[in-house]
């Protein structure tokens, strides 16, 4: 059976906003496809909190350069990436030309492996400015969050530069008022619903 790889941070993991626990997989976006899909693709769910597209030399699950590897095999016959807000958090204080190619380098990874391979990059929505008076706000500042309004149009332009599909997840979505950062449960079941229309148009 073909598979497609569900590789992201931890809105693919499934953090539940506030809690820190994770939803069941029959909540998270990426298990609902995993059962709607299970008699045509195995999905694999790939999901890390804290993930970013880059190498930090911290944690390898967490470094998508790192880790990547081990999930990409032949059976696979799609990847969504659904990545980026990690890459924002004011330790890194990347550029958007950092953003720009890291990602680059991380589809490049996997084209050089499998050149026919179909990938989609799914990019965040924004931040919302409720992070800062929460756990994450350690994590994140206002520049972040600034990053965060132009991070789909860089991902948009990296992804067609290298022949990728595109969605851009702030056209259609909101994160969680409670944190800022992750997404609440209506918000995971109308990622599945755009996840799987895709799904159905993959040739």
């Amino acid at each position: 059976m073909n598979e497609i790889l569900c590789f992201g941070d931890s809105n693919v993991y499934g953090y539940i906003p506030k809690k820190g626990t994770r939803y069941p997989s029959n909540v998270r976006w990426s298990g609902i496809l995993k059962e709607y899909f299970k008699d045509k693709f195995q999905i694999i769910e790939a999901g890390c909190n804290n993930r970013v597209t880059f190498d930090n030399k911290i944690n390898i699950e967490q470094s998508s350069i790192a880790c990547l590897e081990k999930y990409l095999n032949p059976n696979l016959c799609s990847i969504i990436f659904s990545l980026g807000i990690n890459d924002l958090q004011k330790i890194y204080n990347l550029s958007e030309t950092d953003l720009y190619l890291n990602l680059d380098k991380l589809i490049k990874l996997t084209q050089k492996k499998f050149p026919k391979i179909n990938i989609l990059i799914v990019s965040p929505p924004k931040l919302k400015y409720s992070i800062l008076k929460g756990n994450f706000s350690i994590l994140f500042d206002v520049k972040s969050i600034e990053m965060s309004y132009i991070i789909g149009k860089i991902y948009k332009k990296c992804a067609k530069n290298n022949g990728c599909d595109f969605i851009n997840l702030d056209d259609f979505i909101e994160t969680s008022n409670e944190d800022g950062l992750h997404f609440d449960i209506s918000t995971h079941k109308k990622i599945f619903e755009i996840i799987k229309e895709y799904i159905e148009n993959l040739n």
